[in-house]
């Protein structure tokens, strides 16, 4: 009997961690996204993002971790530049 009742209250959990959004950080929205390689050659990587949301909140998360590094611009080298997976912080002159 304990078991029938733990299955509802997991499933709730687990769509409920789903739909969580990803509030910006201070700054975020000056941060630019680029999947061109060509665009950061002249700047100094600052460090590697690794985004664990899905959609929208992933643009705002590795927007986040650009500015956390105190990069400018974020190179996008895994998903596309509206729901990035991977990158790399830059920050450019």
């Amino acid at each position: 009997m304990l078991h029938t009742r733990m299955v509802p209250v997991a499933l709730a959990v687990g769509l409920v961690s789903c739909v969580v959004a990803v509030a910006p950080a201070p700054g975020s929205e000056k941060i630019r996204l680029t999947r061109n390689a060509s665009e950061v050659s002249t700047c100094s990587a600052v460090g590697k993002i690794i985004v664990s949301t899905s959609g929208s909140s992933a643009r705002t998360e590795f927007r986040n971790g650009v500015v956390g590094f105190g990069g400018n611009i974020g190179l996008v080298t895994n998903g596309p530049t509206w729901a990035p997976v991977e990158g790399i912080a830059y920050h450019c002159p």
